[in-house]
């Protein structure tokens, strides 16, 4: 498929080569072999069941978390097929009943063993920890340290079912957003600088946001939020419940808020998350004179929202075809060696990535995968600088899949997204510094690399930071029993987005109902994480550059999967997110990024 698919009307998916999709017969060459895997779930649930009143000894829980693995591993396998299938065309109906069904499925199996979690915590704790030391219970003993910890927050089994039976439910919001925004909302054609029509998309926006013509930014800017202004009511019903849900649970399980409740699978302490937004805006002064500098590089009066995206450097068209933009991923990852980089290549050698963008295909980018399938990519390439780092981004995560799972166990190899953002924010770091190397001496380019970086750091630190305030507090509104509405909301995330982007910036007053368009919004405090991996990934990206040793202290925390604590494990690779300094540093250099801009511009 050739680049040419970018323009005009939004492709067909029947009109895509195979070689630009991933490859999904890989995991089930066909759907019959899907249903007899669903089959067999029920074979490996049966003698599980049977265990129930028996947890009582270390052998007996060892043979019953083994068994469960295998369950959890054949349950990801089905699901992992049915969601990509799914995202291929979120307006095929028989896509979204394999994934409706796969959904209940999986509710059916949780809501069956919910009685194990509290009959093994009803076990005294000192002989749960004595288990600990126990050698059958090796290859589990993080699973068993992590239920200890839960033990104050694990209801009676009973309870237990209830919510376990009640997923579906709770997954409900998030389902409604994305059928709702990827296959039901139709966007108006908008008119580019060449005065040709052009069909909107939420995956062409950004593409549209970075055109240099200010009016044709204007005009995309205004069908995205006109059209999410139609929907608002709707949508914020789903963010409004999906809110009260993480409030409910967190009170039936005995946390302090619904923020504890959400960092306490990874026992990341809540200071970590206040300390980044308080971080944030005490250097908010730097991304000031950043959005000031984008103010005159563009020759505005003042800055609006759709002109925070444009490079500024007009001078340089970096429209990049997808094999180049592979090539520049694979060399800019030297630095972690040969044996890395191998396996990279076989990302496109073996068909991880499903590339461009077709009718009904879920919008952004994400890697997905499980213990037996490939580490799969979904992108919706588009050929901007954007794009190129997308991919680096997806890349460090799907590497950081195998690595773990050509290194763990089953039962520790899937690692929190606390630590999968460093893989895949260091891929983007690591490809920053190999072009600005490559084109060291046109000094356009690096300016506009130079850009690239602040406007990503921009994206990833100041944005989501941004958006984990929103977050933090819309749900103590809810909590306060104050009123979640669009208005509320639209209110609430209006002033924040004032507060950070400062007198420079002008908004369109329609910025406001940018929540109803986040989908990362629907994953439970989930988008701090980018921020805080972007600091510490920047530390690993610049040990990498100056010392090619510490590449195995850095591919060791990857390979450790979902081994211990996150914050243990990014701590014996060498960075403490515990403490405030890793945010100060990042910050540092933002600033030492955005004067270096201020001297390459004219």
């Amino acid at each position: 498929m050739s680049d040419t698919h970018t323009a005009g009307a939004v492709p067909e998916r029947e009109t895509i080569d195979t070689q630009d999709m991933w490859d999904v017969q890989a995991l089930y060459p066909t759907d019959a072999l899907w249903e007899s895997d669903i089959e067999a779930l029920e074979t490996l649930m049966a003698p599980l069941e049977a265990m129930q009143g028996t947890l009582t000894t270390a052998e007996n829980v060892a043979r019953f978390l083994s068994a469960q693995t295998e369950l959890d591993r054949l349950a990801e396998r089905v699901y992992v097929y049915a969601h990509l299938r799914a995202d291929e065309n979120t307006a095929n109906t028989e896509n979204q009943a394999r994934e409706g069904r796969i959904r209940q499925l999986y509710a059916d199996l949780s809501s069956r063993l919910a009685w194990a979690r509290p009959e093994l915590l009803q076990n005294p704790e000192q002989t749960l920890e004595a288990w600990l030391s126990e050698p059958c219970l090796e290859g589990h003993r993080y699973a068993l340290k992590q239920l200890i910890r839960h033990k104050p927050h694990t209801l009676s089994a009973p309870e237990e079912r209830l919510l376990a039976g009640a997923s579906p439910i709770f997954a409900a919001p998030g389902e409604v957003f994305k059928l709702l925004t990827n296959a039901d909302m139709t966007f108006p054609e908008i008119t580019d600088a060449d005065g040709n029509q052009q069909e909107m998309s939420q995956g062409r926006f950004v593409r549209f946001l970075q055109d240099r013509d200010r009016a044709v930014r204007r005009e995309a800017f205004g069908a995205m939020y006109d059209t999410f202004g139609q929907v608002r009511n709707a949508v914020a019903a789903t963010l409004r419940n999906h809110v009260k849900m993480h409030t409910f649970v967190a009170r039936t399980r005995h946390h302090e808020s619904a923020l504890h409740a959400a960092l306490s699978s990874d026992n990341i302490p809540t200071d970590v998350y206040n300390s980044l937004i308080a971080a944030t805006h005490e250097a908010l002064p730097a991304f000031h004179r950043y959005v000031d500098l984008r103010r005159r590089a563009l020759a505005l009066d003042h800055v609006d929202m759709y002109d925070m995206y444009v490079p500024i450097v007009p001078e340089v068209d970096m429209h990049v075809p997808f094999e180049e933009a592979a090539q520049w991923a694979i060399a800019a990852c030297a630095p972690l060696g040969d044996d890395y980089v191998k396996v990279l290549r076989s990302a496109f050698e073996q068909r991880w990535i499903d590339k461009f963008e077709c009718r009904g295909k879920r919008s952004g980018a994400y890697s997905s995968g499980c213990y037996d399938s490939l580490p799969y990519i979904l992108l919706n390439y588009q050929g901007t600088l954007n794009d190129v780092f997308t991919l680096a981004h997806e890349l460090g995560h799907s590497m950081h899949s195998w690595l773990a799972n050509h290194t763990q166990p089953p039962q520790t190899a899937g690692y929190p997204i606390f630590i999968a953002e460093i893989a895949s924010t260091a891929n983007e770091g690591l490809l920053l510094h190999y072009l600005l190397e490559e084109h060291a001496g046109d000094e356009r380019l690096r300016a506009y690399l130079i850009n690239h970086f602040c406007n990503g750091f921009r994206g990833t630190v100041y944005r989501q930071t941004m958006f984990a305030e929103f977050e933090k507090v819309i749900h103590e509104m809810d909590a306060e029993g104050k009123p979640v509405t669009p208005d509320t909301l639209s209110d609430v995330y209006a002033k924040l987005n004032a507060d950070f982007h400062g007198e420079a910036v002008q908004a369109d007053a329609r910025i406001g109902l940018e929540w109803a368009r986040i989908p990362h919004f629907y994953y439970n405090f989930y988008v701090y994480k980018y921020a805080t991996s972007l600091c510490a990934s920047q530390i690993f990206v610049q040990r990498l550059l100056a010392d090619a040793t510490t590449a195995d202290s850095y591919l060791d925390l990857l390979r450790a999967g979902g081994s211990a604590d996150p914050l243990d494990l990014v701590s014996k690779a060498g960075v403490e997110l515990l403490s405030r300094r890793t945010f100060e540093q990042a910050f540092t250099t933002f600033a030492q990024r955005v004067e270096e801009l201020q001297d390459l511009l004219p």
